[in-house]
């Protein structure tokens, strides 16, 4: 076990979500995944949010899905950084905050689309 000088430092496994991992900047968002790949998408191409829930077992499982003009990142809501990119969603002209806030307490299967591009 690895110590500090305040005492041990506890080794905290990560969740499964946890393991995608985002980097968000003023050009792109790119999310590492933890089969080693990489996706990514430029703010420019950007021309949907959605947030997608899904029925899993116990709980519902809930996605971030950013949509371009020929591809779109899945991202789980526990991402590494996902409020960095949830910070950055809001920021982004006619996102709807009230759908975005009510998607993360859905209970059922669901899509709820937060975004869309105006061009």
């Amino acid at each position: 076990m690895l110590s500090s000088g305040l005492g041990p430092i506890l080794h905290i496994p990560m969740t499964e979500e946890e393991q995608y991992i985002l980097e968000i900047n003023d050009d792109e968002v790119r999310c590492h995944r933890p089969d080693g790949t990489m996706d990514s998408l430029s703010w420019k191409n950007l021309n949907r949010v959605e947030i997608v829930v899904t029925e899993d077992n116990p709980l519902p499982a809930t996605f971030i899905a950013l949509h371009g003009p020929s591809s779109t990142i899945v991202i789980p809501e526990g991402a590494t950084n996902a409020d960095d990119l949830s910070e950055r969603l809001f920021t982004l002209d006619g996102f709807d905050a009230d759908t975005f806030v009510e998607s993360m307490s859905a209970q059922t299967s669901d899509t709820f689309v937060c975004w869309t591009s105006k061009e």
